[in-house]
């Protein structure tokens, strides 16, 4: 492996197309053709990371077992620049359907932000990093 090997995220979802939704609503360009109906696949940030959201009962089982998240994989943080942007997008998560899992706020840390799961309820950060 090098320094130019890609590196991207998987996640098994119960409806691709609800994920296709959610994502599409937040604003995410999608990746690729996206053909597949039990797949869609977004950009996240400006370095392009891409997050396939495969949909149970495809070949993801293979890696993810299927059912409920009984707890999180992974924590992705997005980051914002301004206040205003966290709280445009603390909005469209709760207009695309997902839930606040802690509201926006200041932390201990001093720094701006929320968490959400999206319908899956795999866990985002969206912070505003202002205080250093």
């Amino acid at each position: 492996m090098n320094a130019k090997t890609k590196i991207w995220a998987n996640y098994s979802v119960k409806d691709a197309q609800r994920s296709n939704q959610f994502y599409t609503a937040l604003g995410f360009s999608p990746y690729g053709p996206n053909n597949a109906p039990q797949l869609a696949s977004f950009l996240f940030g400006a370095d392009h990371f891409v997050i396939h959201f495969f949909q149970q009962g495809s070949t993801i089982d293979e890696f993810l077992a299927p059912g409920p998240i009984s707890n999180n994989e992974i924590v992705f943080t997005l980051s914002a620049e301004t206040e205003a942007e966290v709280n445009e997008f603390a909005d469209k998560v709760k207009n695309a359907g997902g839930t606040i899992v802690k509201e926006v706020q200041r932390d201990e840390a001093n720094y701006y932000g929320f968490t959400f799961t999206d319908p899956d309820g795999h866990k985002f950060n969206v912070i505003l990093m202002d205080n250093m």
